[in-house]
């Protein structure tokens, strides 16, 4: 059950740090969002993807998203997920002004379990501060991880962009998806670059490798995996995979983080 928790009127005091602590089903989660507060979302199991105006992070337990007050966003989720979210009072963590996914550390990790267990923390507590020193400390120093996909903005890109979200394996050419877009190729390609800072290759390499991490989460194999995304071959799939993520499907996901009690 939660513990996020707005404070009674007339409370001379309120917590700096607040807690969402929730076990979800496979399936999407509209968490709370209160204004004034950054969220540090993380699942401690499963595979989840955070979804705002702006795209979409994807972030198994190894990995999770800092997401800014005044970002709406939702998350969908792969297979259970122990959702562990922090809300931090804006200023407390100066972090990115924007969403980002975060390497998570085994020290992170368990400072954020700490949190919750602990949470709501209140300032005049010195244990409460030190424990959100060190939470702080460290996420200044994890490196962000590419498991971003930024959505373009002019029209005709968010058409093309929403038919490879739809089908991510499609074999539908650039110029077939430009055309329904009413736009050509090139026009695509250059409202791409400039909306996403990513080419439309880039792009749906990143899409397919999100959607392989929610299909692993969901614990379907690379063979099948290689099949929706229309690959001809696992081989292909996983070259794509490593060129992108810089290890295997198998590698990224065979050390992770034992779950957590079940709330």
């Amino acid at each position: 059950m939660s513990n996020l928790r707005q404070r009674d009127i007339g409370d001379a005091v309120v917590p700096f740090v607040r807690s969402y602590a929730v076990t979800h089903p496979t399936g999407t989660v509209i968490p709370p969002q209160p204004e004034g507060w950054d969220q540090l979302v993380y699942a401690a199991s499963g595979v989840m993807t955070v979804i705002t105006e702006s795209g979409r992070w994807v972030a198994p337990p190894t990995r999770a998203v800092w997401v800014p007050s005044g970002s709406a966003l939702r998350i969908e989720i792969a297979g259970r997920a122990q959702l562990r979210n922090l809300y931090l009072e804006v200023g407390v963590a100066a972090l990115a002004a924007s969403p980002a996914v975060l390497n998570v550390s085994g020290l992170l990790r368990e400072v954020v379990l700490r949190a919750i267990a602990l949470a709501p923390l209140w300032r005049a507590n010195a244990v409460h501060r030190n424990l959100m020193a060190v939470l702080v400390d460290e996420l200044s120093t994890l490196p962000s991880a590419p498991l971003d996909l930024p959505m373009p903005t002019d029209a005709r890109a968010v058409h093309v962009a929403e038919a490879l979200l739809a089908d991510p394996g499609t074999a539908q050419s650039l110029e077939v998806l430009a055309a329904a877009a009413g736009a050509s190729r090139r026009t695509i390609e250059r409202v791409f670059r400039s909306d996403t800072l990513m080419p439309v290759a880039g792009w749906r390499n990143r899409l397919r490798v999100l959607t392989a991490l929610r299909l692993l989460g969901e614990g379907k194999t690379v063979a099948a995996i290689s099949r929706q995304l229309g690959y001809s071959s696992p081989s292909a799939f996983v070259t794509m995979f490593r060129r992108e993520m810089g290890t295997t499907p198998a590698a990224y996901f065979r050390e992770q983080p034992a779950a957590v009690a079940t709330v």
